[in-house]
């Protein structure tokens, strides 16, 4: 039996930050990952994912600063850009979303971040791409931008493996034995550990049962859309487009300037159908597409061209939509931190962290008050 100091199970962005991080702390680490590394059947796959300091909520808008030095950490030791600062636009053109924007705006200055409120004519002059109605109401955030998911996920096991991490993928877990020492079975072996941390995603519950309980999760499929602008293709670079989210009812929508992909990306944000893990279909919405196109024409119609591509990626929810970090009850050795509820990526780094510090400590520095382990609690619903 191979022994180690902590077993992470799942590979994925939280998955891999925790072992990044441990290993960093000098822990022996085992990284298992049920798929090969870097799949596209989670939810940490793909070009890009949003970050921003902007939220509502004063706690997430927080965790955010807290992440972003570990981020640039990661960019410096692993010598490569993943973290792409561009500014990012939070804004509604419907009355009822307004409070949620002022919002924003109120927990980033409450947490010291810049920020510029902004009315729908400024909106229009600054970024002459949108239509939208006189009435608009938007925070402009100059920390917002994107990540480089994938690669980041690289970078983070890269590192890990750096400083000792052992990585085993395509090695599913059958049996997780509960104790002092925590034994991790697959069908290859059995692995021995003082500590675990559980960061599996949609698959959470999978793992879950091996210690007697469940979260009440529900995984469903989301549908990014990639559209080729068809004029003004130039006013939709990074250097010209923001990153954005416009909160509308019911579900609002959020997307990117072209990176590497030809294309803008947009998406609309927990509007997937619930789906099977182990059954899932990948073959996007012909509905889905229909309604994005129908966005574009009527608010950016530059961009409302032919599709590039259409990918899918699983959002794991909790039902308040706050994440799950924590220790499992009456269990100081084993760690979890899922589902991220469809707007963890820009946390990844924190989350690692997080999940280093209470695995080795019980306790940990990084704002996560919002997010411990689900007891019937139903807190303010945050945003992707």
């Amino acid at each position: 039996m191979e022994r180690f100091d902590v077993i992470v199970i799942g590979a994925g962005m939280a998955g891999s930050a925790a072992a990044w991080q441990l290993s960093n702390d000098g822990q022996r680490v085992l990284l298992l990952e049920q798929f090969e590394i870097g799949h596209a059947r989670g939810s940490s796959h793909g070009e890009s994912r949003i970050f921003r300091f902007a939220y509502p909520q004063t706690e997430y808008a927080k965790f955010a600063m807290q992440s972003k030095p570990l981020w640039l950490a990661l960019e410096r030791d692993s010598r490569q850009k993943l973290l792409h600062s561009i500014g990012g636009l939070d804004f509604a053109d419907d009355p009822e979303c307004f409070d949620e924007v002022k919002q924003i705006a109120v927990a980033l200055k409450h947490n010291g971040a810049a920020c510029e409120e902004l009315d729908g004519n400024e909106i229009r002059r600054r970024y002459p791409q949108w239509r939208f109605p006189d009435g608009a109401l938007g925070v402009f955030s100059p920390d917002g931008g994107w990540i480089e998911a994938s690669k980041a996920v690289r970078a983070m096991i890269s590192q890990a493996t750096s400083q000792g991490a052992v990585v085993r993928n395509n090695e599913p877990v059958l049996n997780i034995t509960p104790g002092e020492n925590v034994v991790v079975s697959t069908a290859t072996q059995n692995y021995a550990a003082r500590g675990l941390v559980i960061t599996a995603g949609a698959w959470v519950n999978h793992l879950l049962k091996f210690f007697n309980t469940s979260l009440p999760v529900k995984i469903t499929q989301e549908q990014p859309i990639y559209f080729a602008p068809i004029r003004n293709a130039e006013s939709f670079r990074p250097d010209r487009f923001p990153i954005w989210i416009h909160y509308r009812k019911p579900h609002f929508t959020y997307g990117f300037p072209v990176l590497e992909t030809p294309g803008i990306k947009l998406a609309l944000h927990h509007d997937g159908p619930l789906i099977d893990p182990a059954i899932r279909d990948r073959t996007p919405n012909p509905d889905v597409r229909r309604r994005l196109r129908e966005y574009l024409r009527e608010y950016l119609p530059d961009a409302a061209g032919e599709i590039i591509e259409e990918v899918t990626c699983l959002y794991t929810t909790t039902p308040d939509h706050n994440f799950i970090i924590d220790l499992l009850p009456n269990l100081p050795n084993v760690a979890i931190a899922s589902p991220c509820s469809g707007h963890g990526f820009k946390f990844a780094t924190g989350i690692g962290r997080a999940l280093a510090d209470l695995i080795q400590f019980g306790k940990t520095e990084m704002e996560i008050s919002k997010n411990r382990f689900f007891s019937g609690h139903v807190a303010e619903k945050p945003n992707a």
